[in-house]
C-alpha cells in the first residue's frame, strides 16, 4: 500500500504521523519540506523515521556552531512549516 499527504509541524519534533488506520507495517517513507521558494534557516531540510506505526518527521534549521562560525543543524521548533510524506507499507485490512 502507498499512502502520501500533507501534515502541518508541531514543533515538538518529531512531528508523529500515525500509520495505524492505513498500514499493518511500516516499510520506507520520505519526507520533504513544501513551498516554491528557498527554505530560510528554520526549517532548512526534513528527514523521516519509522518508528513502528508511526512516521516520526524531523525539522532541522541552521544555526552558527561555536567559536569557528561554521554552521551546524539543529532541532527546529517550528509549528507552521508544511511537510509532504509519502509512505509504503502493508495494507492494514489484508494485513499482509
Amino acid at each position: 500500500r502507498i499512502m502520501s499527504g500533507t501534515v502541518q509541524l508541531d514543533g515538538s519534533n518529531p512531528t508523529p504521523v500515525n500509520m495505524i488506520p492505513y498500514m499493518s507495517s511500516l516499510l520506507t517513507a520520505q519526507a520533504t519540506l513544501q513551498g516554491s521558494v528557498a527554505t530560510g534557516a528554520d526549517p532548512n531540510q526534513v528527514t523521516c523515521v519509522i518508528n513502528a506505526l508511526s512516521l516520526d518527521i524531523y525539522a532541522w534549521k541552521v544555526t552558527t556552531g561555536g567559536a569557528s562560525g561554521n554552521p551546524t543543524e539543529v532541532a527546529s521548533t517550528d509549528n507552521a512549516r508544511l511537510v509532504h510524506w509519502l509512505a509504503m507499507g502493508a495494507d492494514a485490512a489484508r494485513k499482509t
